[in-house]
């Protein structure tokens, strides 16, 4: 009696070298389309929060910009950042819940992240969706 044969299914990649460059190739494709949808979600998000953004003489406002991509170990990072020399005191205005501001709002930036959070993946993905 013949040893029963099990259910199978083969599959093989010819020139492999040139396979492996292909698919490096779209990783590396993928990794730079990431790169570029979280920036793309970043200044969505930056765009609201300077519209909340306080306004006296506009340079709160104007100190308000997306930094990164940033890679850490397997972490890419983008950051949303007011202040800087021009805006010193922006952490000042931001944390000042008794402030009251003709234009904008105490937690400017906090805000939006609070309100956003859950979208962010989704997001992320609606760029990487619309790339192709």
């Amino acid at each position: 009696m013949a040893a029963k044969k099990e259910p199978e299914f083969k599959f093989s990649v010819r020139k492999l070298k040139e396979f492996e460059e292909r698919v490096k190739d779209r990783v590396g494709q993928w990794h730079k389309g990431t790169a570029m949808a979280m920036m793309s979600v970043g200044e969505e998000w930056m765009t609201e929060a300077k519209k909340r953004t306080p306004v006296d003489t506009g340079a709160l406002r104007a100190s308000g910009h997306v930094q990164g991509p940033e890679e850490i170990g397997d972490t890419m990072i983008v950051k949303l950042v007011f202040g800087g020399p021009s805006a010193d005191y922006a952490m000042d205005v931001h944390e000042n819940l008794d402030a009251y501001h003709r234009v904008g709002q105490a937690k400017y930036l906090e805000s939006v992240i609070l309100e956003r959070k859950g979208t962010y993946v989704a997001e992320v993905k609606r760029y990487l969706v619309s790339r192709k």
